[in-house]
């Protein structure tokens, strides 16, 4: 028995943005199109994160890094 892979982004996609439902085929009417966020490029995401009603893509935050220790380092004398 193989087992089944979850629908993903395309990797390009993926490092941009984060999908806020698991990625299928979305049937938009307003748009009157269909849009199938596994095989969405980066180009088609791009423009469709710019209209405020499409909530199924959102830009992915900039992780914070962890802290380091100063550069610096006192020593005593």
């Amino acid at each position: 028995m193989a087992l089944k892979s979850f629908p993903q982004l395309r990797p390009e996609v993926a490092a941009k943005y984060e999908a806020t439902i698991v990625p299928t085929r979305i049937e938009i009417q307003r748009l009157r199109r269909t849009i199938d966020l596994c095989t969405l490029t980066l180009a088609e995401a791009d423009e469709l994160v710019k209209d405020p009603q499409f909530t199924y893509l959102v830009a992915k935050q900039p992780r914070k890094g962890k802290r380091t220790k100063s550069a610096t380092t006192v020593t005593n004398s």
